[in-house]
C-alpha cells in the first residue's frame, strides 16, 4: 500500500475534534478519523449512509491519511456506487404497519396492537412481526417512525431472541463437533458475523438473527472450527465442509445479504 502517493483532485478538507474522532472531508465525502494508542496499522472501513471511517494510531499524521484516501479512491467510488445499487434495491426500513422485517430468513409484515398493557414489546408468529403498545402511549397522530419506543422495542426483541437462539445452536454444534468454546459473548459489529480468540472465547453478531438458520449454522460451526484451527487453513475448511457441506453457497448468500441487518443499527 503506497502512503506517499499523491492525488491532485482533492477538492478540500478540513479537521475538527468531536471527542476522540476527528472529522473531516476528502473530496465530497465526510470522513471520521478514529485514533488508537496501541494501532499499528491505517484501516478504512466503508458503510452505506455512513462517513468514510479511518482507524490509525496516535501518531499518524493527518497528510499520511490523507495520502492514504488519495490512494484508495477509486475503490472507495467503486464501493460507494455499489452502496447505491443496494439501496434502490433494498429502499431503507421504515417503522411503519406494513413494512417488512427479516427475522431467521423470513420477511415479517409489521402489525401494530394496541394493548392494555403498561410496557411495549415485541411477538412474532410465522410470518408477522406484533408491536404492542400500550394505549396509554398512543395517539391517533402519533408516527410509528417518531415513537420513542418502536424501534427500541424492535431491537429489543430482536437481541433478546438472538441470544437465546444463538445460545442452544452453539452449544447443539458444540456437542456435534465435540469442541467447545471457553465463553460465548455476543457484539454488535456491522459486517463481522463472528469471531474466535486464542483463549477459546467466541464472539457472536446477535444481528445474525436477522439471517436464515443455514447461515447462522455456518456462522457457528466456522468459528467453533477455529478452536482446532486458528487459520484459514485447508485442514480448517475441511473441518467445516463436513459438519457444512454447502458453504461456499451460504458465505456467498452472507456477503449479498448484508446491508439487511441495517434497520438494526442504533445510527440508521
Amino acid at each position: 500500500m503506497d502512503l506517499d502517493c499523491h492525488f491532485s483532485g482533492v477538492k478540500s478538507f478540513f479537521f475538527a475534534m468531536s471527542g476522540s474522532v476527528e472529522l473531516f472531508d476528502f473530496a465530497n465525502w465526510a470522513v471520521e478519523l478514529h485514533r488508537k494508542p496501541f494501532r499499528r496499522s491505517l484501516s478504512i472501513y466503508l458503510y452505506p449512509n455512513r462517513p468514510i471511517k479511518v482507524v490509525t494510531n496516535k501518531i499518524t499524521s493527518q497528510q499520511t491519511v490523507l495520502n492514504f484516501l488519495s490512494s484508495k479512491r477509486e475503490w472507495i467510488e467503486k464501493n460507494f456506487i455499489k452502496f447505491e445499487a443496494i439501496a434502490d434495491l433494498y429502499p431503507k426500513k421504515t417503522i411503519q404497519a406494513g413494512e417488512k422485517f427479516p427475522f431467521l430468513g423470513v420477511d415479517r409484515e409489521l402489525k401494530v396492537v394496541i394493548t392494555l398493557a403498561k410496557k411495549a414489546f415485541v411477538s412474532v408468529n410465522e410470518d408477522q412481526l406484533f408491536l404492542h403498545i400500550p394505549k396509554v402511549q398512543w395517539e391517533a397522530n402519533t408516527s410509528l417512525e417518531h415513537h420513542p419506543k418502536a424501534i427500541a422495542e424492535i431491537r429489543h426483541f430482536y437481541k433478546r431472541e438472538a441470544v437465546k437462539l444463538l445460545s442452544q445452536k452453539v452449544q447443539y454444534w458444540a456437542e456435534m463437533m465435540k469442541l467447545y468454546p471457553s465463553e460465548l459473548k455476543f457484539r454488535e459489529q456491522r459486517t463481522r458475523w463472528g469471531s474466535c480468540s486464542s483463549r477459546k472465547v467466541i464472539n457472536l453478531n446477535w444481528r445474525l438473527v436477522v439471517f436464515s438458520e443455514e447461515i447462522i449454522d455456518y456462522v457457528i460451526v466456522h468459528e467453533l472450527a477455529h478452536l482446532k484451527h486458528m487459520d484459514h487453513s485447508t485442514k480448517f475448511w475441511s473441518v467445516v465442509e463436513s459438519f457444512i457441506p454447502e458453504y461456499s453457497r451460504i458465505v456467498k448468500t452472507l456477503k449479498s445479504s448484508q446491508h439487511l441487518t441495517e434497520f438494526l443499527s442504533e445510527r440508521s
